[in-house]
């Protein structure tokens, strides 16, 4: 996988330790990404006892990946909120965004942290007639629920053929990953402790929760919080079934001619998103990406990365050789756009879950982290209900509907496969059949051959080899594994088997 512009361009300065025996805490923090981190800052200023574990290093997953775009306008949503709700509650997620990016500007300034924020504005824009009406709809409301924003016919400064944008001021825009860094470092200053390399592949819960990582370690807990973006585990919320796993491409690259600063996105399909930055050497930058898709749903993730090449290079003229970093970044989409942020259920009080941030990771992660600790020092938070991950009408609807009798499809059709005669070639993976069982295959340049059970261990789909990044991805929910079976992204906790060493254990420990 790729790294982004932001981890090549953010000198780590600490490293944390791995963890190395059983431990005890009051609040266990799974997830060290912005929403870890920050709810561990807010808990920690509460003077609470906080661990945080993080499979990999902090910052490392969807908070390094991003576009750095922190804004409170997330595409046409509060269209879409209130006619699915009501227009209350499209004001109310205005409002907790709104709060997510002060808290966002207020950390950096109270903590003196260089992550290149800058307050700009943000557009949602078209390039096609048909979309205009759509884009005005959003402004009529937004209008209505005294949302400040400004409809514009086009926009200066842009070389593209602008037919209508929404225009929201004094939004925000940073380097992710340096704040992320930073935040590490000021909550372990505040006592907070950080294990990286420790993955989480086991739950109990019960008036405690037990926690066991990877390495055989176990972590007791008076309080679990879930923020690893994904939900692994499910306390009978059937999170996996009511949230969609959607990749999506970005590059950055060095502009000839400067364009208007501001955070860009497109109504029309495929996505295209971008705006842009400067570097230390004063140099600037494009990030640009879109062309999403669901997980696993896609035949050629590098026909994407090209689009997103050949966007950059006709709109801003870029050319190969200024195009620094190419990546792609994983999110999970809940089915009516709003993230699921509380207790998991109302039997568990001391279990509490941020997922489902819908491609919106950066303000919904801090409002996620202003919400867990309002319900842990206050018991109560206005935005709570808006939130609330056992809210009906989440799946009560005919796209729950319709994207699991996809997925039940795909499980169907994927145990069907049948598997190659011939063994891949060299930088090549593909479904085989060995000795009359279905495996998965890939060949390195070195000519190193991996053979895994390509079994999902989350539910049990077959997953797809992801030809672009050299990964085997579930269309089902999302999971994704390394060509060696080491878990890349949840809901799956356990990693895929060589083809010597058995069959994969399906046991999700999500029920």
């Amino acid at each position: 996988m790729n790294n982004s512009y932001w981890i090549l361009s953010s000198e780590k300065k600490k490293s944390y330790e791995d963890l190395n025996s059983d431990i005890s805490t009051d609040y266990l923090i799974v997830g060290g990404g912005i929403a870890g981190l920050t709810t561990a800052y807010l808990l920690a200023k509460e003077n609470k006892e906080v661990t945080i574990v993080e499979a990999d290093e902090i910052g490392f997953g969807a908070s390094g990946r991003n576009t750095g775009k922190v804004t409170s306008q997330h595409g046409l949503i509060y269209s879409t909120i209130e006619k699915e709700y009501s227009s209350e509650k499209a004001r109310l997620y205005y409002d907790a965004n709104e709060e997510g990016l002060k808290l966002i500007e207020s950390i950096i300034k109270e903590n003196n942290i260089d992550c290149n924020f800058k307050i700009v504005p943000s557009f949602v824009y078209t390039e096609e007639e048909k979309y205009i009406k759509d884009i005005k709809k959003e402004y009529k409301i937004c209008k209505e629920l005294n949302i400040p924003c400004e409809y514009m016919n086009s926009i200066e400064g842009i070389p593209l053929s602008i037919k209508g944008a929404l225009c929201f001021k004094n939004q925000g825009q940073f380097n992710p990953k340096k704040y992320v860094d930073a935040l590490g470092i000021i909550n372990q200053k505040m006592g907070v402790k950080i294990y990286e390399n420790t993955p989480v592949v086991d739950v109990d819960i019960d008036e405690e929760c037990l926690v066991k990582c990877g390495n055989n370690n176990a972590i007791r807990a008076k309080n679990l919080i879930l923020a690893s973006c994904n939900a692994w585990y499910d306390g009978l919320r059937l999170f996996f079934a009511k949230e969609e796993a959607s990749r999506s491409y970005l590059l950055c690259g060095e502009l000839k001619n400067k364009i208007s600063q501001g955070n860009y996105i497109s109504v029309e399909m495929p996505t295209r998103t971008f705006r842009t930055c400067k570097d230390d050497k004063g140099r600037e930058l494009l990030i640009a990406g879109g062309y999403d898709h669901k997980t696993g749903k896609c035949n050629n993730e590098c026909h994407n990365v090209k689009a997103i090449e050949d966007f950059a290079k006709g709109a801003f003229h870029l050319k190969d050789k200024d195009i620094i970093a190419n990546w792609s970044t994983q999110d999970y989409v809940s089915l009516d756009n709003i993230p699921y942020i509380g207790r998991i259920n109302n039997e568990k009080n001391n279990v509490y879950i941020i997922t489902g941030t819908s491609k919106w990771g950066l303000s919904n992660s801090s409002v996620g982290a202003i919400l867990i600790k309002d319900l842990i020092t206050k018991n109560h938070s206005k935005y709570e209900e808006l939130y609330n991950p056992s809210r009906l009408k989440s799946y009560l609807n005919m796209k729950f509907l319709e994207t699991n009798i996809e997925v039940a499809l795909d499980y169907i059709k994927g145990k069907f496969i049948s598997g190659s005669s011939e063994l891949p070639g060299k930088d090549e993976g593909k479904v085989v059949s060995i000795n009359g069982k279905r495996y998965g295959a890939y060949r390195d340049k070195n000519d190193n051959l991996y053979i895994l059970d390509i079994t999902c261990t989350h539910l049990g789909c077959e997953l797809r080899f992801n030809s672009g990044e050299k990964t085997w991805d579930c269309p089902c929910h999302g999971s994704r594994f390394s060509y060696k079976g080491e878990v890349i992204n949840g809901p799956a906790l356990r990693p895929l088997k060589a083809y010597d060493k058995g069959k994969n254990k399906i046991d999700p420990k999500i029920l």
